[in-house]
């Protein structure tokens, strides 16, 4: 009994992991302020997003068979399929109502943010948003709407492209397009 008291107080007395939480949380914040802004939108948008970590994702288990050349051209292909999903979609961020609610950390470098996203004239939707720190910077990786996260159903259209007979690089480019 008197180890357990022991125990807790040491564990109560132990210094707290910082949280990733504000910084994230502000990462979305000031992006979602920005985004939804007619004319900052789509450069807020790119500028939020780790477009080199999500296309490494994205390669999954191909990544280490593609050159470094390849993989370039991958994420470059990867940034023009973003920023063009971003125009399409444009109008459902412009003038939304989007309010930070909150985030669970993973990591002291890794958290979900969860937001309520309202388009003008239309109900409101939860969209989460997983951010990590790197070098300082918070950046997204992988954005869940409706169920889906992105960036892993990205990855898997790209493995059943990649795994198939003679496919290249080339082949998972074109279906960005």
């Amino acid at each position: 009994m008197l180890r357990t008291l022991i125990a807790s107080v040491a564990i109560a007395l132990a210094p707290l992991p910082a949280l990733a939480g504000p910084e994230a949380e502000a990462l979305i914040a000031g992006a979602a302020a920005d985004i939804s802004d007619p004319v900052k939108g789509e450069e807020a948008f790119t500028r939020s997003i780790d477009v080199a970590a999500v296309a490494r994702f994205a390669l999954g288990k191909h990544a280490r068979r593609v050159s470094a050349e390849e993989q370039a051209r991958f994420t470059d292909a990867l940034s023009v399929f973003l920023a063009d999903t971003f125009r399409e979609n444009a109008d459902t961020f412009r003038e939304a109502d989007i309010v930070v609610l909150g985030s669970k950390d993973r990591s002291e470098t890794d958290s979900i943010v969860e937001t309520r996203i309202t388009p003008k004239g239309e109900d409101p939707m939860k969209v989460r948003w997983r951010v990590i720190e790197r070098n300082g910077e918070w950046r997204v990786v992988d954005v869940e709407v409706l169920g889906l996260w992105l960036a892993i159903e990205q990855r898997a259209q790209i493995s059943a492209i990649l795994d198939r007979p003679r496919a290249t690089i080339d082949d998972a480019i074109a279906a960005l397009s």
